[in-house]
């Protein structure tokens, strides 16, 4: 069995759905500029968009990683962020992208934890909003690697 057939294309799509999903729960709420997250009255709305936007860059940590696995381009003791980089070297996504991404586990880290809300997480929290893109175009270069493997 070649590597590349180790690869689940049905896990990574529904990983794909899932962060579809979880954008479009994001975008469901109405966010001014970044002074929305200083504000303890969307303390609820708050931890909604920090949850959906923690399990967005999860599905992609896990098809990062579950790709790289397949085709041992990445050891499991190795961080995240290297198997995004990793995904470059393969030719899965530009090397130029998966630079610009390989900080989403790290921040997924950040924002799960509850923090009081302070102007670093808040302007950090709508610079992310506002690169919300990335996500599907991860999701196209993934997809478009996917359509070519079988």
């Amino acid at each position: 069995m070649k590597a590349k057939e180790l690869v689940r294309k049905d896990r990574i799509i529904e990983y794909l759905h899932n962060i579809e999903r979880q954008l479009q729960d994001i975008r469901s709420i109405p966010i001014q500029d970044k002074s929305f997250f200083l504000k303890r009255e969307n303390s609820i709305q708050i931890k909604a968009i920090k949850y959906s936007l923690a399990c967005a860059i999860q599905d992609i940590t896990r098809i990062a990683a579950h790709i790289t696995s397949a085709l041992s381009l990445w050891k499991v003791r190795e961080s995240e962020a290297e198997a995004i980089l990793a995904l470059a070297d393969s030719g899965i996504i530009p090397r130029e992208f998966a630079e610009k991404i390989k900080g989403m586990p790290s921040f997924r880290n950040r924002i799960i934890h509850d923090y009081l809300p302070n102007e670093f997480d808040a302007e950090k929290l709508y610079e992310s909003l506002q690169n919300l893109d990335d996500f599907k175009i991860f999701s196209k270069f993934v997809l478009d690697w996917i359509s070519k493997k079988d």
